[in-house]
């Protein structure tokens, strides 16, 4: 029989994950009593946090807020560590006009039911694989209950 020490590399390797571990964000979503007169309800986004307890203290401390969040894997992310203070750029394929400007242009955002289909760690990431989606960069960590964040592309 061969030595224990021999075996355990082998075990070990067996084991262990076949992929790095994935890094994953919650995504905060707020549902709210527009300010909008078209709207009865809006739901943006208010938050990316880097835990389940951030997303725990958002509830806790808006509890006039109906809050939701789902946990997202960050795309092309590996080697990297998010926390709070990171941008990171979300994806989506949809966005409706909410609002109109003084010359009656839409206003585009995502404060009525934003559905963004997928979170990168650089713009030239999200710019790449999502090139005919909406961008919109967020700081991890920051707190808005009118939608956190900055959308940087309408124009589709």
């Amino acid at each position: 029989m061969p030595p224990l020490s021999s075996i355990l590399p082998s075990i070990k390797n067996r084991l262990s994950p076949k992929y790095a571990e994935e890094l994953s964000v919650y995504v905060v979503y707020g549902k709210q009593p527009s300010p909008f007169p078209e709207l009865e309800q809006i739901e943006p986004i208010i938050a990316v946090v880097a835990s389940e307890r951030e997303c725990f203290e958002i509830q806790e401390n808006y509890p006039e807020t109906e809050v939701s969040w789902e946990a997202r894997t960050v795309k092309n992310a590996e080697g990297m560590d998010v926390a709070t203070g990171s941008i990171l750029y979300l994806t989506h394929t949809t966005l409706l006009p909410y609002d109109e400007d003084v010359d009656g242009n839409p206003v585009f955002g995502i404060m009525e039911s934003p559905q963004p289909t997928a979170l990168y760690c650089s713009w030239d990431s999200a710019e790449q694989e999502a090139p005919d989606q909406y961008l919109h960069r967020v700081t991890v960590g920051e707190i808005n209950l009118r939608g956190v964040g900055e959308l940087l592309d309408t124009g589709h």
